[in-house]
């Protein structure tokens, strides 16, 4: 909302009340470089307030043992992926709440669509053990109605069937 007042500012004072081009020009390059520092900061501070609702909110949820083997996707990075194939996923790390066939999505839909805080290099395929203790919830940040999961214990490595590079 701020950003839209400001540039709405910028914008009438750089064509209202300025008579020659060339001093509406600066101004209106100072307005607009005022209103992209607010907004950055903006965006810093609600990206942190998303990531740390999402924290809470996954913290206070009960979890439950799964019923049945499950399959499902974890969008990340190529160092954390190898780093996961080695050690297995940390407790607390975000997943899919399904599996579905097809191609992947680009970094830019996966990232709108789960609320992710960057762009994913790559898509890991997860096949969650029976018993697999996990906490189900909708993506914060995400599309509507998006499920994911956070498991309360490590995933071990060999779960890991398989890891996809996006493009």
């Amino acid at each position: 909302m701020k950003l839209k007042k400001n540039l709405l500012v910028g914008l009438l004072v750089t064509t209202i009340a300025l008579p020659s081009a060339a001093e509406a020009g600066s101004l209106g390059k100072a307005v607009f470089r005022g209103a992209t520092k607010s907004a950055s900061k903006t965006l810093r501070g609600s990206a942190a307030r998303t990531l740390r609702r999402d924290f809470l909110r996954d913290r206070a949820t009960r979890a439950r043992p799964l019923f049945q083997n499950r399959r499902v996707f974890r969008y990340t990075t190529k160092a954390q992926a190898r780093q996961e194939l080695q050690r297995g996923i940390q407790p607390g790390s975000h997943m899919t709440a399904h599996a579905t066939g097809g191609r992947p999505l680009s970094p830019t839909q996966a990232q709108s669509r789960y609320g992710l805080p960057q762009k994913p290099e790559v898509r890991e395929t997860v096949r969650l053990p029976k018993g697999q203790p996990i906490r189900p919830n909708k993506a914060v940040g995400g599309a509507a109605g998006v499920g994911e999961f956070t498991s309360s214990r490590r995933v071990p490595p060999e779960a890991i069937e398989k890891v996809v590079p996006l493009r």
